[in-house]
């Protein structure tokens, strides 16, 4: 019978030896994570501004132009005059409607915006025929296909005139001619 006793007694302590080794490297371990973990602080902000809105004012409008069918002819929309600049050789005359420069208002925020034409020549066509517009300038006779605007201090919004050039060709074909172009903005 003792010799049941003994082994008995093996059996039993075997398990809780390695029961308490378990216990001790799991406890090794979790000592060791909270020496390795460091913990740092990520800081989070946002600034919301308005987005930008663009609306038309006015259509770009050369008027009715009397042409000479002998002569290519040139015409340009002037932003800083408000007004149409026809080419001195006589091919055309304004024979009649109201010229003026395209307008857009651009609501936003007080950021630098860059405006741009997204065509730098646009075809017309009054569906037989076709006339170039191209030479477009934004803000000033001068001002180019593309202008960065920075709003005056308090002010979220600004007007951007639109002018451009038309070119005639000999021969050019009676008609209403019309077509479009996109206008882009962008907080810069």
């Amino acid at each position: 019978m003792l010799r049941r006793r003994t082994q008995s007694k093996k059996n039993i302590s075997k398990p809780l030896v390695t029961s308490a080794l378990i216990s001790l490297s799991c406890f090794t371990l979790q000592a060791l994570r909270g020496v390795i973990a460091s913990t740092a602080t990520l800081p989070i902000s946002v600034r919301l501004v308005r987005a930008i809105e663009i609306t038309l004012e006015t259509s770009l409008d050369f008027g009715t132009l009397a042409m000479t069918l002998d002569r290519a002819g040139a015409a340009r929309m002037d932003t800083s005059l408000n007004q149409l600049i026809i080419d001195d050789n006589s091919s055309l005359a304004l024979a009649g409607g109201t010229p003026q420069v395209g307008r857009f208002t651009i609501k936003g925020s007080a950021f630098p915006v860059t405006v741009s034409v997204e065509e730098t020549s646009v075809k017309l066509t009054n569906g037989v025929e076709t006339l170039t517009i191209n030479s477009f300038n934004l803000m000033t006779a001068n001002g180019g296909s593309q202008v960065t605007v920075t709003p005056i201090a308090g002010q979220n919004s600004f007007t951007v005139p639109v002018g451009a050039s038309l070119v005639t060709k000999t021969g050019q074909l009676d008609g209403t001619y019309v077509g479009s172009t996109r206008i882009f903005a962008n907080f810069q």
